[in-house]
């Protein structure tokens, strides 16, 4: 009787699927680990990397154009008189203004970094890098339907920004590219020079076959970006940040300021020209935390003694 009684009395006990329902996690219970798993997996992925999104329109114009107006008035090709005596071809015409580009390219890319250090920049202030990292993504050309893939390992070589650099790269072509720049006294000019190296030329004997691609060295006179204006064989050139939005987003112009090859200038385009090569909005973000940003610090204080 009393056994009876307490089954009738406590459902849960004589049920156990109802007592093992009880001790299973509830449906809240299992979206708050599936979240915290999957923020694991997130923070894993991209703690210690790099996003850039950055959009360039190459060579902007904007062009004034003036067309003739034929006012015909028949079969024939001679244009008609109007009846205010113009002719719509010697004295009237249409001025219209165009805005062209040569392309505009968006590029997104993803870095893995490892092995920070805060690195002095030529221009002035420091920036975060690292030692290697691992860069893939895409460069498309919105104009003429153009993407090229991107895959590589980079490795610094030096602290500073005029450091030589090594590239692995997989994609778009399978080389080896190394490169630098060398300060020219105290001139503000660099001596860029860039070493390019097809793994078909290592792989396939080298110079012993005549279609395999040879290396390539490429010099060239160059001034860092972000340190102001500087005299051209044309006029100033300049590539600037001209306007920062918060800490990752920034808009840039690199341009020419042509002046006038004679003096006094003649009526037909001899006036200065400002001649835009790119206009450029970068965005990028750095996912790492406060302390990755700490140890960065501490690793550039130590290289620096």
């Amino acid at each position: 009787m009393s056994g009876s009684t307490a089954a009738a009395t406590n459902p849960a006990a004589s049920s156990p699927a109802r007592a093992n329902a009880d001790d299973a996690p509830s449906g809240d219970g299992l979206g708050a680990a599936a979240k915290a798993k999957l923020k694991g997996l997130l923070a894993a992925a991209f703690g210690s990397s790099v996003t850039t999104v950055r959009i360039d329109v190459q060579a902007p114009r904007l062009t004034r154009e003036r067309r003739q107006r034929k006012a015909y008035g028949g079969w024939g090709d001679a244009p008609a008189r109007a009846a205010d005596g113009d002719d719509g071809f010697t004295r009237g015409g249409i001025t219209s203004h165009n805005f062209s580009v040569e392309q505009t390219r968006l590029q997104v890319k993803q870095k893995w970094e490892t092995g920070l250090f805060e690195q002095q920049q030529t221009g002035g202030g420091t920036v975060i890098k690292s030692r290697l990292d691992l860069g893939a993504g895409l460069d498309v050309g919105l104009l003429r339907a153009e993407v090229v893939p991107d895959l590589r390992v980079r490795c610094r070589l030096g602290n500073g920004d005029n450091a030589p650099s090594v590239y692995l790269r997989a994609l778009p072509e399978r080389e080896i590219v190394a490169r630098g720049r060398i300060p020219l006294a105290n001139t503000g000019v660099f001596l860029a020079l860039r070493l390019e190296v097809p793994l078909r030329f290592i792989t396939e004997g080298g110079g012993s076959n005549p279609f395999t691609p040879k290396p390539v060295i490429a010099a060239q006179l160059c001034r860092p970006s972000g340190t102001g204006p500087h005299l051209s064989t044309g006029g100033l050139e300049f590539d600037e940040t001209l306007l920062t939005i918060g800490r990752d987003c920034a808009l840039r112009v690199a341009a020419n300021l042509d002046f006038p090859r004679e003096y006094p200038p003649s009526t037909r385009g001899g006036g200065p020209r400002l001649d835009v090569r790119n206009l450029g909005v970068k965005f990028r973000k750095r996912w790492y935390e406060e302390r990755d940003r700490r140890k960065a610090e501490e690793n550039g204080r130590g290289k620096g003694r």
